[in-house]
């Protein structure tokens, strides 16, 4: 049986139409701040769980904000951008509950 959230079992058409492309605009931005910061950090554990860890505590700290690809260029200008600045607060936020408490 395939896990409910693997990519080969979600489809994402509906009534024809492909929302695959309509993305969480945080979760780019902390994907990119989180290489940079864990770049510049060799005193945290970098194993799987650590950075998975880390990942999935930024991001239930930071609000979504779906947008189509296409819109980039206005979630930016808009009164619900988060700046890179909070993200990168968060992925610090993060990397010190996890390095207080690994579960490893």
């Amino acid at each position: 049986m395939k896990h409910l959230l693997s990519r080969e079992v979600l489809n994402y058409t509906i009534d024809g139409c492909f929302v695959g492309d309509i993305i969480n605009f945080n979760e780019i931005i902390a994907v990119k701040t989180m290489r940079e910061v864990l770049a510049n950090d060799d005193s945290f554990c970098h194993c799987d769980t650590c950075i998975e860890d880390t990942y999935a505590l930024a991001m239930n700290s930071l609000p979504s904000r779906y947008i189509q690809v296409t819109s980039e260029d206005k979630y930016t200008q808009s009164e619900d951008y988060i700046d890179d600045q909070k993200v990168r607060e968060s992925i610090i936020k993060a990397m010190e509950q996890v390095r207080a408490a690994p579960n490893h």
